[in-house]
């Protein structure tokens, strides 16, 4: 009877040992995991956005991608980055934007969440829409307002189904993503975010400027 629980005792030990050794191999497996992620995520994000920013002539800020009445200025920060490329019709001089892309980091605060895609390309010059003060879509091309534009080609209503570019991040700008550099770059500043399954988070911070070509 004793040999027994002597037994047992040392059993229990050991199982106890290979599960403490199981859990933390699988706690690190599970941050290394998110760490490969947030780099994925990181790479991408930045190809994409040198990419985009090329072909924009210039850009605005918005507080955020469902409150975007008025850009923000020089010095200000906001959650919805909006990159607009323009063209000029050669017969008649028009300048018609002709591309818009739009980032923005879908919540608020510094609630970490998701960032997101959106884009509308209208092909050329010929294609494009004029923004104007009032919008007046009977005429040829088009005219906008930057309000009406956004409405119809990047709705809120899409806010939650945009594509996915990074999956957690937070923003480290009085709590927004993109900062206004003297209307000519924007400074990104994040905490990019991959919440691993057991215990630890695998987090890096991201900082990056880019200008349109103007």
């Amino acid at each position: 009877m004793t040999e027994l629980m002597v037994g047992l005792g040392i059993l229990g030990l050991t199982m106890t040992g290979v599960v403490a050794f199981t859990f933390q191999a699988m706690n690190v497996f599970a941050y290394d995991s998110g760490r490969l992620l947030v780099n994925h995520d990181i790479r991408k994000f930045t190809g994409d956005m040198v990419s985009d920013a090329v072909y924009a002539n210039y850009f605005q800020i918005y507080p955020s991608f469902t409150s975007r009445a008025t850009p923000q200025a020089d010095g200000t920060t906001g959650d919805f980055l909006l990159l607009v490329s323009t063209d000029v019709i050669a017969s008649s001089g028009t300048t018609t934007v002709t591309r818009i892309v739009g980032y923005y980091r879908d919540a608020t605060g510094s609630t970490p969440g998701p960032v997101r895609r959106v884009f509308h390309d209208w092909g050329g010059a010929n294609d494009g829409v004029v923004l104007g003060a009032t919008t007046n879509t009977a005429v040829t091309p088009p005219v906008y307002t930057m309000a009406d534009l956004l409405d119809t080609f990047a709705p809120t209503s899409a806010s939650a189904s945009n594509n996915i570019v990074i999956q957690l991040a937070e923003g480290l700008a009085s709590n927004n993503m993109f900062y206004n550099f003297k209307d000519h770059s924007v400074m990104i500043r994040s905490q990019i975010d991959e919440q691993g399954k057991m215990v630890r988070k695998a987090v890096n911070t991201y900082n990056f400027t880019v200008s349109p070509r103007g």
